[in-house]
């Protein structure tokens, strides 16, 4: 694969016709990965994906419509991506495994999980759709409008491509008022290759079709917020949140530890909406900690 995973391979399955694309690489107890809304395995866990794969077998999907998977014009629900992620464990052999989902990758790790409780060992949730409403951001309320969140994709895939990586920076800094942090996440590289997939008509389709079936002008679509089914989740589970998010509130993970019969709660004072990305060193030992301590204690407290 790519220079910057060498541990990895790069790997297709079809399935109903759709060729889905993963990495893998690693050994040692397997651990599935799930990325965030219009994201990618490679992008979504660039900081992450070797460190994981030194101590487990981790397997990163591209969710249908984003990344190297295919995007045939179909909607794309949670409904969709769960049964993706299904999938591609059945044509690995995994019966059992740790799931890591981020954003909306967290609420389909969720959707497993309550599914398919016996498939996950342990859980991961990284500042998670359907853990509670999210905030009122301005930008989706765009995108969620019909004929304006095409043309805005557009407009800002050209943006992408013709302004300084710079300027977008300072841009998306002040967007997110997490100035501080956005060279860590937004690399001029990040930047290009981002631009290049908005410039994909079958890409922003597909990210446009899942942010409006997960959400409303006003509200979460139903059944896509499972706050008050935490409590069916058996499992271990780890809630790690950024202080800062712009989306997702961090007292969501804080009122979840309540509902969780085995949770814990770790919030990253100095992150926003990617911690995976922003302390990764911290996150990376973070999760491999309760990837192997024993199940006794991985539900044990807020941090």
């Amino acid at each position: 694969m790519a220079a910057q995973f060498p541990s990895f391979e790069s790997r297709t399955v079809t399935v109903d016709g759709v060729n889905i694309h993963y990495v893998c690489g690693g050994s040692g107890p397997p651990l599935v990965l799930v990325h965030g809304l219009g994201s990618s395995a490679a992008v979504e866990f660039y900081y992450n994906l070797e460190p994981l794969a030194a101590h487990h077998r981790v397997l990163a999907i591209d969710l249908p419509g984003f990344g190297k998977s295919d995007k045939p014009v179909l909607d794309y629900t949670i409904d969709l991506f769960v049964k993706a992620v299904r999938d591609l464990m059945a044509c690995e052999g995994l019966e059992r495994a740790a799931v890591m989902g981020v954003s909306m990758g967290g609420r389909v790790a969720l959707g497993l999980a309550l599914e398919s409780p016996e498939s996950v060992e342990r859980l991961v949730l990284v500042d998670a759709l359907g853990v509670g409403p999210p905030r009122r951001v301005l930008a989706y309320r765009i995108l969620l409008t019909r004929g304006l969140g095409e043309l805005t994709l557009r407009g800002t895939a050209r943006a992408l491509r013709q302004m300084n990586p710079a300027t977008i920076r300072r841009f998306w800094g002040w967007y997110l008022r997490r100035p501080s942090r956005v060279g860590t996440t937004w690399s001029d590289e990040r930047i290009a290759n981002h631009g290049t997939l908005l410039s994909t008509p079958a890409y922003r389709a597909a990210y446009l079709s899942a942010l409006r079936s997960i959400a409303g002008m006003r509200r979460l679509r139903g059944g896509v917020g499972v706050e008050d089914r935490l409590p069916e989740l058996r499992m271990p589970t780890l809630l790690i949140w950024g202080r800062h998010d712009h989306i997702f509130p961090a007292r969501h993970a804080e009122s979840a530890k309540d509902k969780l019969p085995r949770g814990k709660v770790v919030i990253f004072e100095d992150s926003g909406h990617t911690p995976q990305m922003e302390e990764p060193e911290r996150f990376n030992r973070l999760v491999l900690d309760f990837l192997t301590e024993p199940a006794s204690r991985s539900g044990e407290g807020v941090a």
